[in-house]
């Protein structure tokens, strides 16, 4: 399948993400894109703003089906007195490219209109702050967490457009479960993404890597995106990154740093792959290729056998953090996994019951579009009510209140709306407010707070090692 790539606006807007998402503005799409030449039965405005009410809520993969998106939105028409139309000239419809393209710009109007430069400039003000020393320490302005994260689609998907799964045949013969993959590029200031990238599931991760899309941040991968060519574009870039590598890792060794900020003689001339497996140390290194890098090996007793070892490629200077320190730096990727989590659980990331592409497309990206309201609402919180960090896993599980909200949308008058997510807004600060870590999850670091505190806490003894 052809790659869908999911931008914030290009254009400049002081809307609110009320007024993108009102009847008046759905609408406007919807002629601008081609979707709508004349007046229907049909309303999309109604239909969009019913199923991202149905999708706020957390539902059973076995339960989110087109009939259950069309009741939703039947159920809307009965009550405003509208008359029903079939299934069939819904499928027509959501199957349009056009469709489909008024989706995607509403989605990166969304997300413009949520996370603007105003609202960014607020956020930075009001966020950790250790969060604010560790950016500080790294100079840079955010910190970007990329990773994939893959959906099935049925076996009938295959026969209609390419969604080719990763994996190899089964035992039996057939092939791997289709799929599609979601390549997102996370902020961890905004608690949300960038841009997503959809290929099929065997799409290429390094290509999804726009180091363009960057300024001044630090990019955080894991070893799927290992590529020395896409390392050299962000040093090229003036950006940094940390990627795990792989154990297999050969490389030349030019200079070897201990915990304790000593150089390690003997390990120059030495290949990373042929170091003792006890080995910690901190490393400049050549490729074959005559990339440099700097590369961190580290040993953990306490991790299961297979993360026991671990290989990670940064260039990040050692005046600015320590080998364990980024050590550290690079479990901030839990961050996007959490998110990932969050949203399939409870925002209805998931195919639906259709093997036709532009359909599947569309379901995804109004989930995305739910994804961004909750976030949204959540950093409002924290910038209204002076607070450093909220739980954004309870944040999207909070269907209910949500689910008002979108109904609000869907059946009320404007000042309505602002009045119900007012009210929204004091739910959250009392629902979502970050509990104390048991002491599990705080050992083990499952907890960001206390984990960017641990990074910017550890003593890093080359800092003077330019």
């Amino acid at each position: 399948m052809p790659k869908l790539s999911i931008f914030p606006s290009s254009l400049s807007t002081s809307r609110s993400f009320t007024s993108v998402l009102s009847r008046d503005n759905l609408k406007q799409y919807a002629i601008d894109c081609g979707a709508l030449k004349r007046e229907r039965k049909f309303s999309m405005p109604d239909y969009i703003l019913s199923s991202l009410s149905l999708m706020s809520k957390s539902i059973e993969k076995s339960e989110f089906t087109l009939c259950s998106v069309h009741n939703a939105y039947f159920k809307f028409c009965r009550k405003a007195g509208k008359e029903l139309i079939s299934n069939k000239c819904i499928h027509k419809q959501l199957q349009s490219e056009n469709t489909l393209k008024v989706i995607k710009n509403m989605l990166s109007e969304l997300m413009t209109a949520s996370f603007g430069k105003s609202f960014l400039k607020k956020i930075k003000k009001f966020i950790s702050g250790d969060l604010k020393s560790l950016l500080i320490k790294l100079g840079v302005d955010d910190i970007i967490l990329v990773d994939g994260t893959e959906i099935d689609l049925s076996y009938s998907c295959a026969d209609n457009f390419e969604c080719k799964g990763k994996g190899r045949p089964h035992t039996d013969g057939t092939p791997p479960r289709p799929g599609l993959k979601l390549h997102i590029a996370f902020s961890l200031l905004k608690q949300s993404f960038v841009y997503v990238e959809i290929t099929e599931a065997v799409g290429s991760e390094r290509n999804s890597v726009l180091v363009d899309r960057f300024k001044n941040s630090l990019i955080i991968c894991d070893r799927g995106y290992v590529d020395e060519e896409l390392e050299q574009r962000i040093n090229e870039s003036g950006i940094l990154y940390l990627i795990r590598g792989k154990l297999s890792t050969a490389a030349t060794i030019d200079k070897a740093f201990g915990d304790d900020g000593k150089t390690i003689p003997e390990f120059k001339g030495k290949r990373v792959n042929k170091l003792p497996s006890h080995t910690c140390a901190d490393l400049n290194v050549t490729f074959d290729s005559g990339h440099k890098s700097r590369v961190i090996v580290r040993y953990n007793v306490n991790c299961s056998d297979d993360d026991k070892r671990s290989i990670l490629r940064t260039n990040i200077p050692r005046n600015r953090l320590g080998a364990k320190q980024i050590y550290l730096l690079y479990r901030l990727r839990w961050a996007v996994e959490l998110f990932n989590k969050a949203n399939k659980r409870s925002n209805c990331l998931k195919s639906i019951n259709s093997a036709n592409e532009n359909i599947i497309l569309i379901f995804i990206l109004l989930s995305l579009a739910v994804s961004v309201i909750k976030t949204f609402t959540g950093l409002k919180c924290i910038i209204g009510n002076g607070l450093e960090w909220i739980s954004m896993l309870k944040l999207h599980k909070q269907n209910e209140c949500f689910e008002t909200l979108f109904k609000a949308l869907l059946y009320r008058k404007l000042s309505t709306v602002y009045q119900i997510f007012k009210e929204l807004l004091d739910d959250i600060v009392l629902l979502c407010q970050r509990t104390k870590p048991s002491n599990r999850d705080a050992v083990k670091l499952k907890d960001l707070p206390t984990l960017v505190w641990q990074i910017i806490n550890q003593p890093n003894p080359s800092a003077k090692i330019a």
